[in-house]
Formats: structure tokens, sequence, C-alpha cells
């Protein structure tokens, strides 16, 4: 009898634990139970959208324009070499006229002339000459000819004159002058005196 009970209660004690294991816990919920989402936690996942990833378009400032101001140099004018045209004029020879000059070449023919006739010039003159002159009848007409230098000089200018003897013999002119102008023409003139009031006159004749 006395092994029966531990026997006995080792048998109670593993129904007690049987029936303990077998029910299922009221209070608390299953930890293997799946929970579902709430219909609004649903609707919020489903509202909830991932962000659009947006590549903004960057547009480059435009360079600012850069306006080169180019100075224009504009070319000289070319120079234009204006030449004067050669004037000679014959005057007679007057101490007033003389002393206005330093210096003048001279050719004295003779020197039983005693009237002396000055010869002025506005501008450097090439190769200037007292000539003889001659005359011959053309077609009616007096023709003057250019008969033998007397005299010639490089150095006449406005500030060296020529002073020359002259005496007029009759009234067809027999001396004159030569020069070469400023296109390089030769030129020839007689000197004769005027019929009205008696001055020197310088006219051209065509040596020919």
């Amino acid at each position: 009898m006395k092994r029966s009970k531990p026997v006995l209660l080792l048998a109670l004690a593993l129904v007690i634990l049987l029936t303990a294991c077998a029910k299922p816990s009221t209070s608390g919920g299953d930890s293997t139970q799946t929970t579902k989402p709430s219909t609004s936690e649903t609707e919020n996942s489903k509202t909830t959208k991932a962000p659009t990833s947006t590549s903004e378009k960057t547009t480059d400032a435009p360079e600012p324009t850069t306006f080169t101001t180019e100075k224009v140099t504009e070319a000289p004018e070319p120079t234009v070499s204006i030449v004067e045209k050669v004037l000679i004029t014959a005057d007679y020879a007057t101490d007033e006229i003389l002393s206005a000059y330093d210096s003048f070449s001279e050719f004295i023919e003779s020197e039983e002339i005693s009237q002396k006739i000055i010869f002025t010039t506005n501008v450097g003159v090439k190769s200037f000459s007292f000539i003889e002159v001659i005359y011959k009848e053309k077609d009616g007409e007096f023709a003057f000819f250019e008969n033998g230098e007397l005299f010639s000089t490089e150095d006449f200018s406005p500030e060296k004159p020529f002073l020359v003897s002259w005496m007029e013999t009759g009234a067809i002119p027999n001396r004159g002058i030569s020069f070469v102008d400023e296109s390089g023409t030769t030129r020839y003139f007689y000197l004769a005196s005027s019929g009205e009031d008696g001055s020197l006159i310088l006219a051209e004749f065509q040596n020919e």
C-alpha cells in the first residue's frame, strides 16, 4: 500500500500537466498568428508614393557678348607736291632795285653800254641763258630763232637775280632769254620795249 501511493501521486501529476498543456490560453493571443494590417494603414501605404527622382535641367547662362571696337586708322592722304609756275620779269636796273639784293649774276656785253636791265624770278630756274635772237620772214610774218648763247647760269633764283648790259638797236629785238620751266620744257623769249610806255616786255617764241 505504501508503494502504490507514490505511483498514484505521480500519475495524478502527469494528468494535471497534460490537461494544462491541452487547453489554449484564452487571455493571450497566439504569438504565431499573423496580424493583418488595418484598413487605414493599407490605404495610407497605397497613397504614399515613392518619391520621384526628377533630374533638373540646368541651363547655362549665356556668356556675355564682348563687342570689340576696332580703331580704324585712316590712311594719310598722299602729299601732292604743287609745282609753282615760273614767272620771269625784266626791268630797268635802278639803284633802288639793286639795293634790295645782296648778290646777283652779271653779264657785261660792252663797257660802252651804260643801260642795264635786271631779270628776276619767283622760283629757282634751271639752265637760264641770255641769248642772241635773229629773225626770218615766214608767210609774211617775222619768225624768231636763237642764234647762240651769250651767257648761262644754274644759279638763278629769287635771292640772286641776273644783271645784264643792254642797248636796243632798231625796232626788231635781237636779245632774249631761254630756260627750263617747271615741266622740264625749254622756253624762249625775246626782249623788247613796249611801244606804249617804253617798259620792258618778254615775248615768247617757238625756236623752230
